[in-house]
């Protein structure tokens, strides 16, 4: 007879909490010579990972509460403040809002020795308060939650996941805060996109935006169709109608070129297609404002005829539709009504701040404790002995780039980057640096988001395609002396 398979143990508290067991202390990282951290001991029995294990709503409630008691969480406080932010997180869950602040702060509020503490609060410490701002959003209280976002994103200044989700919060007002333009202007420099010059438009600083996408324009190798043709529409809202023509006469090459690949059933000819729809989306809008920007009147009225929707920017295409209407006067985008298409876009993101949708958020890319060794191991590959995130010559010779594979927390590999790049650009002569290029595959871990893979692309004083970016440059003493002692190598074991 064939023995019977042995009953698979039931998952712990803990596991159903988070999906995650014993956590080293940071006594024990002592043992490895990294950093004195505390003094703790090993508490608890290990017990495997299982990231599918967590329970959610009520059950997910209960085990945490459960986990509370576990010695793995009553001798590691360290863990006690994970079970916590994850308790808070189901509260949020089933709209406790009430009850999940006070988790956040209860997490984050755990008892830590100054080193802990210091480490904690580059982590856990930020994910409690984006816990407690999507709370206070929920409770309509959008002064709160941007006070407390911003205050995450500025637990880590030189790192860009905190930031964009802070930004996020930000979006949903037109007004431009005195925090936001800080975060906004920090991101341009580590990570230039369209979110610049996006919360521009949506303040309707025209003129702004349209520099921001010249910028960002500048520093692509090739600019996208639809990158282009929001360009031009920025460009005729600042009432540069000169510059909107010059880009449009661009990018109607480029919507050609591109249309003639998107007559297939395969991935690429749909993914064309999309985008010359859009484009041609956003041209269309751009040529409204430039007739209108002209005087004629009943040529703007006709490049928006016949739309009963637009899935263009919301603050561009009501803007611009807006302008006709008022000038134009009756039958102008008939049925069309600008207000209704910003307060559709700011409900719909609300809706995904405020939702269960964020629940995926919360669940695994909030950052969580994450070796304090990581940073000296990725300032060990920084070494000119090192193999590995060494400079190389990019774009023809134009640029500069490096590379780091060795997985790490999202914000952690963000960080090491600019690090190196400060580094190597020290090397070189040169004070200053500006990214053109900043990007991390993202990835869920232990740690929450993290990057499997990054990459960042960058020019200096002596680089030509510096001129362009000048006003995004980073002064390599102000990343080294924010940044050099974390990512420093560890000395040499004594033997």
């Amino acid at each position: 007879m064939l023995a019977a398979a042995p009953a698979l143990a039931e998952p712990s508290a803990l596991l159903k909490c988070d999906g995650y067991g014993r956590r080293q202390t940071p006594g024990e990282q002592l043992g490895r010579g990294l950093v004195v951290l505390g003094t703790l001991g090993l508490f608890g029995s290990a017990e495997a990972d299982k990231p599918s294990a967590p329970e959610a709503g009520e059950k997910g409630i209960a085990a945490c509460t459960e986990a509370l008691t576990d010695s793995r969480t009553t001798g590691n406080p360290v863990r006690r403040a994970e079970v916590m932010l994850m308790r808070g997180v189901r509260q949020f869950e089933m709209g406790r809002f009430d009850d999940a602040i006070a988790d956040a702060r209860a997490a984050r509020g755990v008892e830590l020795t100054p080193l802990v503490r210091a480490h904690f609060d580059r982590n856990i410490g930020p994910s409690t308060l984006v816990l407690e701002a999507l709370a206070r959003l929920s409770q309509n209280n959008q002064a709160e939650a941007e006070r407390l976002s911003a205050a995450a994103a500025n637990a880590r200044p030189n790192a860009t996941f905190l930031t964009e989700e802070a930004l996020r919060i930000m979006a949903l007002t037109p007004e431009i805060t005195a925090d936001e333009r800080l975060l906004l202007d920090r991101l341009w420099r580590l990570q230039a996109g369209v979110r610049h010059s996006q919360h521009q438009e949506g303040a309707g600083e025209w003129a702004g935006a349209a520099a921001s996408m010249k910028t960002l324009v500048a520093m692509l190798q090739k600019p996208g169709v639809v990158t282009l043709a929001r360009q031009a529409a920025v460009q005729a809202l600042a009432g540069d109608t000169a510059g909107a023509e010059a880009t449009l006469a661009r990018v109607g090459q480029d919507i050609d070129e591109l249309a003639a690949k998107a007559g297939g059933t395969d991935q690429a000819a749909q993914t064309a297609a999309q985008q010359v729809a859009r484009a041609d989306e956003l041209v269309q809008l751009a040529k409204a404002q430039v007739a209108l920007n002209k005087g004629q009147l009943e040529e703007a009225k006709g490049f928006l005829a016949g739309r009963p929707r637009w899935l263009s920017p919301a603050s561009l295409t009501a803007q611009i539709i807006a302008n006709v209407q008022a000038k134009a006067g009756p039958g102008t985008a008939s049925g069309v009504d600008p207000a209704k298409i910003r307060a559709d876009a700011t409900k719909v993101a609300r809706d995904g701040l405020t939702g269960k949708g964020v629940l995926g958020l919360m669940v695994t890319m909030l950052p969580r404790w994450e070796d304090p060794g990581e940073a000296q191991e990725l300032g060990k590959a920084m070494l000119p002995t090192a193999k590995t995130m060494q400079p190389k010559p990019v774009r023809d010779g134009a640029a500069t780039g490096i590379t780091a594979v060795r997985p790490a927390a999202l914000d952690t590999t963000t960080e090491a980057l600019l690090v190196a790049a400060a580094r190597a650009t020290k090397a070189k002569g040169q004070d200053r640096f500006a990214v053109l290029f900043n990007f991390v595959l993202p990835g869920t871990a232990r740690v929450g988001l993290n990057g499997r893979l990054g990459i960042v692309e960058y020019v200096t004083p002596a680089d030509p395609l510096f001129a362009a970016q000048e006003a995004r440059a980073l002064k390599v003493a102000d990343i080294e002396a924010a940044l050099g002692n974390q990512y420093k190598a560890p000395d040499p074991q004594k033997r």
